[in-house]
């Protein structure tokens, strides 16, 4: 009897969850130009299994945070949503956008190297949905995983720098709305609406420089990341975080026309190939244990 007592909740509460977390039930259009909004999320790791808000760590904040409302899931899920300084516009590009220059204190720097060490992950949010990137796993095989790391280590044991991930160049998929009767794409601004189907990233550390003899991120142009010369990974010049002062943190914006369908755009997160079913079967065993805690409390 209590074995079916037990089960009958596990089923609710997966059943309840899935429920509660579907996001975007409702489809968005928007207009050309039009603000879209980046949210981050939080912080985890594989590694530690203990997830952190995202302004723990000392990226570019806001003047003023602001907390978004959530889902049921997204709160069993230890989200904490609030606005980003990332400033999107829909089918606007833009190249080497500076977010903010930060000047870290040792403290600040140690975050950033304990949080490489322990492999966390950054998670965004746009139009809900999960920040991702394309990885090759051990098969050798490409798939699609939630969230971006932090950064990277290289060396050995005697000898281990650390390297941030400074500059995300953000790729936003989108799928064209069919065009009312009498309305043109052509000289008519704001005549075609679009919807989100698509949001991934690509992190790159890069070490900027500029000519300036006083930083201004509204006016200082950047040597290492500008429209004439393109961003990239260059060994020569990553961002090393162990002894930097200063840290410059820039973004790309790319907006790229997808044939996928609104209805469609989770298929790309349900690959069973992905790194990420580790933090899902844990997350499952952990909230089986809970159940079974609480029950055995009642009984």
């Amino acid at each position: 009897m209590n074995f079916a007592l037990v089960s009958t909740l596990l089923t609710l509460i997966v059943t309840c969850e899935a429920a509660f977390y579907l996001p975007g039930v409702a489809p968005r259009a928007f207009q050309t130009y039009e603000p879209v909004k980046l949210f981050v999320s939080k912080l985890t790791s594989t590694k530690t299994q203990i997830p952190y808000e995202y302004y723990s760590l000392p990226y570019c904040h806001v003047a003023k945070k602001d907390l978004q409302s959530e889902n049921l899931g997204q709160v069993l899920s230890g989200d904490k949503i609030e606005n980003s300084v990332y400033q999107l516009e829909m089918r606007a590009p833009k190249a080497c956008a500076v977010a903010c220059i930060k000047k870290l204190n040792q403290k600040e720097k140690d975050q950033f190297v304990r949080a490489i060490d322990d492999e966390y992950t950054v998670h965004w949010i746009v139009d809900n949905l999960p920040v991702g990137r394309y990885v090759t796993n051990d098969a050798k095989e490409t798939v699609f995983t939630r969230g971006y790391a932090v950064g990277f280590k290289t060396g050995t044991k005697k000898g281990i720098k650390h390297f941030l991930y400074n500059h995300i160049r953000i790729i936003i998929q989108y799928h064209d709305d069919p065009l009312e009767p009498g309305s043109s794409s052509v000289g008519e601004e704001g005549a075609q609406q679009s919807k989100i189907v698509g949001f991934r990233v690509e992190p790159m550390s890069i070490k900027h420089s500029w000519s300036d003899k006083e930083f201004d991120p509204q006016k200082t142009i950047l040597s290492t990341c500008n429209s004439i010369s393109p961003p990239t990974n260059d060994p020569k010049n990553y961002q090393g975080i162990d002894k930097a002062d200063n840290v410059v943190f820039t973004y790309d914006v790319v907006w790229e026309r997808s044939d996928v369908e609104w209805s469609n755009r989770w298929d790309v997160y349900l690959n069973v190939n992905s790194p990420n079913d580790k933090v899902h079967w844990f997350s499952i065993t952990n909230s089986i244990m809970i159940v079974l805690f609480l029950t055995v409390m009642i009984a």
